[in-house]
């Protein structure tokens, strides 16, 4: 065979396997809050293709080495923290589960060498949560609970968490594809069907951080102050008007104050900040904190609390300052990512990176309350913390020779 067929053989299978992972990634963002097989099933082929190419000699394209540096030493750390741990607190099988959560940032940043798979994306994700939307709809007209969940993610206050941020990221595109014939309907209707779903969650959290990542996209994409201030003042009304007409009602601002959910998070967290204190540098082990006995006793409670909610004081709990040091690294350049391909950007792609930043607001606001780094709502945060900080300082993709 000569070498000029063995180099286009090469090059077909280059191109497969990047499609693959592509089509994977397509699969598991459309997935993620739909099913735990459509998740699996998407990851392990974006996976598979990307190790393929890899294998075919393809230079990865990645967003930036100090990011990927800091994720990698994020992930060190953690596995630090299981070697370091007590031996009954010791669970290796969690770095497996990290690596899942954290591997969309690395297989989305090297599919969107392609500009227009960035878009393609985004848009995968918006119609994940519609679909995932109306499905919770109808289970929950069909049950007998009282607040909506997603097929995936059966908690509220997760599934609340996952389609805040998928909200932002679709008000951006809405905004910037609102008179596409084809796109404005589609992006209108899953806007519309995500934003009546997180309200059935009825999560006051999630919804406070929507409200942030909202206020953020429209602060950012029209660069005019005075349309996140309406934004604000809306959303004031809002609360005023709950409260006013339904006092007792969860989502009010009295049904908060005071509330035992309230009480119980603090009460948590003063119990997570004394074992902080204990392991300050290397934490108690990933994927220990449900078995470091932390519970909330009232009157009409005794519950163990299997995470912080918080995802600052439960990534220092089982990591340790090193860990939490290395994810507000990995955080703080991602963004700074996001912010330069925001100023240069052009049209649809500044629209997803503006969409990617405000989303992950929602995640981080959300992750004051509850710990949004880990599962569905961890996977997609990896995921658009790469989404959105794709381009150069020109605005090109950053092009590595394969």
């Amino acid at each position: 065979m000569s070498s000029s067929a063995a180099a286009r053989r090469l090059e077909r299978t280059r191109g497969f396997l990047d499609g693959l992972q592509s089509f994977g990634l397509v699969v598991l963002l459309v997935g993620l809050p739909l099913s735990e097989a459509l998740k699996s099933i998407g990851l392990a082929l974006a996976v598979l293709g990307f190790a393929g190419k890899l294998v075919c000699g393809t230079r990865p394209h990645l967003a930036g080495r100090a990011v990927i540096a800091a994720l990698l030493a994020y992930v060190m750390a953690a596995a630090l923290s299981i070697v370091a741990a007590e031996p009954g607190l010791r669970r290796p099988d969690e770095l497996f589960t990290l690596a899942m959560t954290v591997v969309p940032f690395v297989l989305v940043a090297d599919a969107c060498r392609h500009r227009t798979r960035q878009y393609l994306f985004a848009l995968a994700v918006v119609v994940g949560a519609a679909l995932a939307s109306l499905g919770g709809y109808v289970d929950f007209m069909l049950g007998d609970g009282h607040r909506l969940a997603l097929g995936s993610i059966e908690n509220a206050v997760p599934a609340a968490e996952y389609l805040g941020a998928c909200l932002a990221l679709a008000a951006a595109m809405l905004i910037a594809e609102g008179g596409s014939m084809l796109t404005g309907p589609l992006l209108g209707f899953g806007s519309g069907a995500v934003a009546i779903a997180l309200l059935m969650t009825r999560s006051r959290g999630p919804l406070a951080g929507a409200a942030v990542g909202t206020v953020t996209v429209l602060a950012v994409l029209f660069r005019r102050k005075l349309y996140a201030l309406l934004l604000v003042a809306a959303i004031a009304l809002a609360v005023v008007w709950m409260s006013t007409a339904y006092p007792g009602a969860r989502m009010s601002g009295a049904g908060f104050v005071g509330s035992r959910s309230a009480s119980f998070r603090v009460d948590v967290w003063r119990q997570t900040s004394a074992l902080v204190v204990e392991k300050p540098l290397l934490g108690h082990g990933l994927g220990s904190y449900s078995y470091l006995g932390v519970r909330y006793k009232d009157d009409a409670w005794d519950e163990r609390s299997s995470n912080a909610h918080n995802a600052w004081f439960h990534i220092a709990c089982e990591t340790g300052a090193l860990g939490a040091g290395t994810f507000a690294l990995f955080l703080v350049l991602g963004v700074a990512g996001m912010l330069r391909s925001v100023r240069h950007a052009k049209r649809l792609e500044r629209a997803v990176s503006v969409g990617a930043l405000g989303a992950v607001v929602v995640l981080l606001a959300g992750g004051v309350f509850s710990v949004t780094t880990d599962a569905e709502p961890g996977m997609l945060l990896f995921s658009l913390m790469a989404l959105g900080a794709l381009r150069g300082p020109t605005g090109s993709p950053e092009k590595g020779p394969d």
